[in-house]
This record gives C-alpha cells, sequence and structure tokens, in this order.
C-alpha cells in the first residue's frame, strides 16, 4: 500500500487498480482489528480506479468514527456487497 500512496504523491497515478479482493480484505481487517495502522488510511484517501469499488469505498470514508454499532453495521453491509460483485 506504500507504493499506492508514493505514486499518488509524486503523480504518477491518481487511483488505485483494487480488485473486489482488496475492497474486501481493507473491509474485513478494518473490521476484525488485524490491518496494519496506515490500512484504512489508505484505502479511505485514494480513489479506486473500478467506479463501483471506488463508490464502495466512498461510503466507508463516510461511516463514522470512532466505529459505532451502526457504523459496523454499514461496513458489514459494504462488505457483503462487494463480496458479491
Amino acid at each position: 500500500m506504500l507504493l499506492i500512496f508514493i505514486q499518488r504523491l509524486f503523480g504518477f497515478k491518481r487511483s488505485a487498480d483494487l480488485n473486489p479482493v482488496d475492497v474486501a480484505r481493507y473491509l474485513s481487517d478494518f473490521l476484525d482489528g488485524s490491518g496494519e495502522e496506515w490500512d484504512w488510511d489508505d484505502f479511505t484517501s485514494i480513489p479506486i480506479s473500478d467506479h463501483t469499488l471506488d463508490r464502495i469505498r466512498q461510503e466507508a470514508d463516510a461511516v463514522p468514527l470512532p466505529l459505532t454499532t451502526h457504523g459496523e453495521a454499514q461496513l458489514r453491509a459494504l462488505l457483503a456487497r462487494v463480496r458479491a460483485l
């Protein structure tokens, strides 16, 4: 994920080429607390090339933190959506 950040920082690429499996991993890692320190920030901050996945990223970013029960339910619904793709 550091590579994506560096590419964006220096203008090489303005979006991440993530697939549904990648997005599902970000969501599930955040939900179960197994992600690395900056993973959630990277995920929510860097647009995704695929518009459907980027919409899911934007919706995840709109969930207020710290995570409440309602917020967790929203992220789990997004996870279900991405897994259905």
